[in-house]
């Protein structure tokens, strides 16, 4: 499907209004799962349904692929947080697991945009792109599992997916990073006062 034939059909109106309905979706989403609400992973699924679309029609197709994943890990997320079992306690990583994460984040990174620029893929900043990624995942899986650093980990890539959303016209989307950002320290916060009470 061509450039211009995938944005007939996703109409600048239609396009603004899906990016809009993501961002409330988003927000919703992590404010649930900062409060521990199993359905917030609903809202993540649907918003990341049209994250697919509206990153497709502007060649951003790592961003699309990522997107598709957040949708499969919206479900594993509902799957993972509907079981009664220890799991349902957040837990806390060391450092040789940090470093572990790290690595391959910046390893997958460096892989993604290898790959784009070896394949040729349409879009500008596959660097940037990459790089949201790659720690995107991370922090997915690590939300997934009721990490308290996931949080730190989104937040490493929502800074630089500010810069990125703005510059392909996606304000709205640039706008969620900044919000994710604040929320972030906030589920930091409620998460680490919910391990404490755990503890006890």
């Amino acid at each position: 499907m061509s450039s211009h034939l995938r944005r007939v059909i996703l109409s600048p109106e239609l396009a603004l209004v899906l990016e809009w309905s993501a961002v409330a979706l988003n927000i919703g989403f992590t404010i649930l799962i900062a409060l521990e609400r199993r359905i917030g992973w609903l809202l993540g699924f649907v918003a990341a349904v049209f994250g697919v679309l509206l990153y497709v029609a502007q060649d951003a197709w790592l961003m699309a692929a990522l997107n598709g994943f957040y949708a499969i890990m919206g479900a594993y997320g509902w799957w993972s947080w509907g079981r009664s079992s220890i799991d349902q306690c957040i837990v806390r990583y060391g450092w040789r697991t940090h470093v572990l994460l790290l690595s391959i984040g910046i390893a997958s990174t460096l892989m993604l945009a290898y790959l784009m620029h070896a394949l040729e893929v349409p879009g500008k900043y596959h660097g940037m792109e990459a790089f949201i990624a790659a720690f995107a995942m991370v922090a997915t899986w690590l939300m997934s599992k009721r990490a308290l650093e996931n949080w730190i980990y989104w937040s490493i890539g929502d800074f630089v997916a500010v810069a990125y959303n703005h510059w392909i016209g996606y304000d709205g989307y640039a706008f969620l990073n900044i919000v994710y950002i604040m929320l972030a320290v906030a589920g930091l916060l409620r998460w680490r006062k919910q391990m404490e009470l755990q503890a006890t």
